[in-house]
């Protein structure tokens, strides 16, 4: 009889194969705290066990899945890089760390570090009253003067954390969330990172409040493949980083309840009270340099009225060469935020679909050096595309062009129905802004606008804009996107389009557009989509090197989210494939497998879109031999191939 494998029995195989000083526990609420906790027989029973013992680099400490644990573990063992302190399960489903009707955190990393947690699922249970604060993980170093290096907070489940709303400003706002890094740290400005290589992957955040993931101060951070949903609060915060990387999240209905909550006693922020903080986006940076938000999906952002942001990204306060590219914003109150004292950041190739008050704000003096929006879409159906340069009380006398914003360019504005572009001055706060079109900028042509395209009835006209194309850019299917990165080859162009080869060249543009085909060197296409036609491309030597090595991961990336498989071990000669949905015309590819033990490979073909989403690929080995090998995939879209390969010990991460 072939022996089947499951994930649970690859954990032990590795552990079997570690270090003979490494040491698995097991914790189970049918264990005994008496016991040494070395085997299933003999588990630990709670989790104050684990918070009163000592772990040494390379210990799992496996809790039993399906179970329920109650109360709040902290961990204070630190591991190594190489060699991490593991925290995850046995046995079927995951382990439930439940806080009940406790304040605090579900598990909390207490000044320790070389830890990974995986596989958990985090929950407080019932709404507690106002002011209570919760996480579901919160990273907590507090000695002064101390490194901290490589924690991963992966695949773990994590809902219903009701906490704190309010807080002070910004500092003290994210007093609860998901997962947490502790504010520390002015958020003003980036200061040097005491805790330095950061993953936060695959985890689900649902039903919290208030903040989805919050990061301070983290350097070599990535938060990527995270999907969240009913938010509170914000989305994805990161404040004072130094090229953290935010990609392929996936964050719907952020700031449902941010811009409604009073603390007993308070009148308010904007009436000079502190005890809420109405202004919350979905995925936003703070006081990061050389940052870069790529590849997320932001839908339906800051429906409640009081919101005064509820923008789907956010370059803040002292943003320093920072870039937003590929990213997809569908139905939220904004697209894009621009606050305060930024230099040098970059949004390109975004695709900006039916968003509502504000399509791109911007805040305050921009001290425009710089800031610059380009080969984007915006598509709205309701007749309103707004640009808003937000006067208010923050900038009442400001006149200087060089103080009113980014600059556009190659971009697409496409309105359907009564179409009114506005780039008026605005006062008050977003709930209740007026606009004053009296009090439109009045610039110079080419100053801020040159070489977009506008495609609607503009009630107001169109922006000083000398190379305008004021023309309908021949989208294959606009206003089509639906859920996933995927759905949006509408916006492709036609062969026909005034748009082909209408850009202009901007020598560190990158070397991709939003689908991920190269760009044409010296002639790009208005928008985020570059029609292949005959032509050089680019040798893109002048990138930046932190957005070079964005786009060499980013390239594998994208292949991997559009060509969406997953795998499981059937038993130890197949290897069971499924087709998550189907695939884009024009893609296609193979899944292969070579025996390191005797260099012979096989292969399958991924059907193609209608056929079977299910297909099997035959493995002759041996559990060990497949632990140290990987599954390669290789994906043609047309003209261009792409591979990446999936080790077996790791469950392919996937669009939930």
């Amino acid at each position: 009889m072939k022996k089947r494998l499951t994930p649970i029995i690859y954990l032990l195989i590795s552990a079997t194969l570690a270090s003979a000083q490494n040491k698995t526990y097991f914790v189970s609420p049918s264990g005994n705290d008496t016991a040494d906790g070395l085997s299933v027989k003999t588990a630990w029973k709670s989790i104050d066990k684990v918070n009163n013992s000592t772990f040494q680099a390379g210990d799992r400490i496996l809790f039993e899945g399906g179970q329920t644990f109650y109360g709040n573990m902290v961990i204070k063992s630190s591991g190594t890089p190489e060699n991490p302190i593991i925290f995850s399960s046995y046995g079927e489903g995951r382990p439930i760390i439940n806080i009940g009707e406790k304040e605090g955190t579900a598990i909390t990393i207490q000044n320790a570090d070389g830890l990974e947690i995986r596989g958990f699922e985090i929950t407080s249970g019932y709404p507690p009253k106002v002011g209570v604060g919760r996480n579901g993980i919160l990273i907590d170093e507090n000695e002064p003067g101390k490194a901290f290096n490589h924690i991963v907070i992966k695949d773990n489940f994590i809902h219903d954390i009701w906490g704190q709303m309010g807080g002070t400003r910004i500092r003290n706002a994210a007093i609860s969330g998901g997962v947490s890094r502790s504010w520390r740290q002015s958020s003003e400005k980036r200061t040097p990172a005491t805790l330095d290589d950061v993953l936060i992957e695959g985890n689900r955040i649902e039903r919290v409040d208030k903040v989805g993931i919050t990061t301070s101060g983290i350097g070599k951070l990535r938060v990527r493949r995270n999907y969240m949903d009913n938010l509170g609060g914000d989305g994805i915060i990161v404040s004072g980083s130094f090229r953290a990387l935010i990609e392929f999240n996936e964050i719907h209905r952020s700031c449902m309840r941010s811009g409604n909550l009073y603390l007993p006693g308070d009148t308010g922020w904007e009436n000079g009270g502190d005890g809420w903080w109405p202004h919350t986006a979905a995925c936003w940076i703070i006081g990061c340099e050389e940052t870069i938000m790529q590849f997320n999906e932001v839908y339906d952002t800051g429906r409640e009225v009081r919101n005064g942001d509820g923008f789907a990204y956010d370059f803040d306060f002292y943003c320093k060469r920072c870039i937003a590219q590929y990213n997809y914003s569908k139905e939220n109150h904004g697209f894009l935020l621009l606050m305060f004292d930024i230099f040098q950041n970059v949004a390109r190739y975004n695709i900006s679909e039916n968003d509502k008050t504000h399509l791109v704000q911007m805040q305050g003096s921009l001290k425009n050096d710089g800031n610059v929006l380009y080969n984007n879409v915006f598509y709205v159906d309701h007749g309103l595309l707004d640009l808003d340069f937000f006067r208010g009380d923050f900038l009442e006398s400001a006149k200087d062009i060089n103080d009113l914003g980014a600059h556009f360019y190659n971009n697409i504005f496409y309105a359907t129905g009564q179409g009114r572009f506005r780039t008026a001055y605005s006062t008050g706060y977003a709930w209740d802004r007026t606009f004053d079109d009296t009090l439109k900028p009045n610039l110079p042509a080419g100053s801020l606008f040159l070489n977009n395209c506008y495609f609607g009835p503009w009630k107001n006209g169109i922006p000083d804009d000398p190379k305008a194309i004021v023309a309908d850019p021949k989208f294959v299917n606009p206003g089509t996107g639906g859920k996933g990165l995927c759905t949006l080859g509408g916006y492709r162009l036609q062969a026909d389009s005034p748009c082909i080869n209408a850009g202009m060249y901007i020598p560190s543009a990158g070397n991709r557009d939003f689908f991920g085909y190269p760009i044409e060197d010296g002639h790009p296409d208005v928008g985020a989509f570059e029609y292949l036609g005959s032509g050089v491309f680019a040798d893109m030597a002048m990138i930046a090197a932190q957005d070079a090595d964005a786009h060499d991961a980013s390239a594998v990336a994208w292949a991997k989210w559009c060509f969406p498989l997953e795998f499981g071990i059937e038993d130890a000669e197949v290897l069971k494939i499924k087709l998550h949905q189907p695939l884009e015309e024009n893609v296609s590819g193979t899944v292969s497998w070579t025996n390191p033990a005797n260099g012979k490979t096989v292969s399958v073909t991924v059907p193609k879109t209608g056929e079977r989403s299910e297909f099997t690929l035959k493995l002759k080995s041996d559990p060990q031999t497949l632990l140290k090998s990987k599954v390669k995939v290789t994906v043609n879209r047309g003209r261009y191939t792409e591979e990446w390969e999936i080790p077996f010990a790791e469950k392919p991460a996937r669009r939930k």
